[in-house]
């Protein structure tokens, strides 16, 4: 079953909700373990979030704090379809974080696949990891596209079905755009996370919304696969 879910009439509710809880999940995990571990979602959605959390903080001091992607388009930095181009000058170049704390995904490194286990690799240095653990993400932020798609984990993809890689190297969808190549996390990483928060908008989502939110999990609906053993999931959704 999905998480708490809460509804927002405007994006500056949706804003102000989604950065307090950021900033509670970042406060529990500087207590606990010292630093702050996030992946990032692409989208419009949480744009207005990563420029508040470079105003204002977050919870936690930018030096302790790790920050990766959950998605990213085969594409170079300077295209306008990526993710991390998109999302770097919000909050990763305005705010004091240290070089060595991002943790963009290797677009350039070729085939896909290398660039897959490349990150793969990063991932679980930075957290000190060995093979066979998967990565616990303090917090992993996802968004929802109108197929149900998640990251860049599409309808009856084959990489729905991984259980073991962290990345995957997915080919363009044809039930979303960019129709360009992708790499994702893989849902064992993803469900290992101690918290993952969805920011969606409605509009145009409603079906696979709704599907998510009554809890069958369904491979069409890669969303709806998202379900963590030991974390918790919560859903902020904008209705205007």
């Amino acid at each position: 079953m999905p998480g708490p879910v809460q509804r927002f009439a405007d994006a500056t509710a949706l804003l102000e909700a989604a950065l307090a809880f950021v900033t509670q999940a970042a406060k529990q995990a500087v207590a606990a373990r010292g630093r702050f571990t996030i992946a990032l979602a692409g989208g419009a959605t949480p744009l207005p979030l990563y420029a508040a959390m470079a105003e204002r903080g977050f919870g936690a001091p930018f030096e302790t704090t790790l920050f990766f992607l959950g998605d990213e388009r085969l594409v170079p930095v300077g295209d306008r379809r990526s993710n991390f181009g998109t999302i770097a000058p919000l909050l990763l170049t305005p705010a004091p974080i240290p070089i060595g704390n991002i943790h963009p995904m290797p677009v350039e490194i070729a085939p896909p696949e290398l660039a897959a286990v490349t990150y793969e690799e990063e991932i679980r240095t930075a957290f000190g990891c060995p093979p066979e653990a998967i990565p616990r993400f303090d917090l992993i932020l996802l968004g929802l596209g109108p197929d149900g798609h998640t990251a860049s984990l599409f309808p009856d993809s084959p990489a729905l079905a991984e259980k073991i890689r962290l990345i995957r190297a997915v080919p363009a969808p044809t039930t979303a755009e960019p129709r360009v190549g992708r790499l994702t996390f893989t849902l064992p990483l993803i469900n290992a996370a101690r918290q993952i928060l969805f920011l969606a908008a409605a509009r145009g989502k409603e079906m696979p919304l709704g599907k998510v939110l009554a809890g069958r999990p369904e491979p069409q609906i890669p969303a709806s696969l998202v379900c963590p053993d030991d974390g918790d999931v919560a859903w902020y959704i904008l209705d205007a």
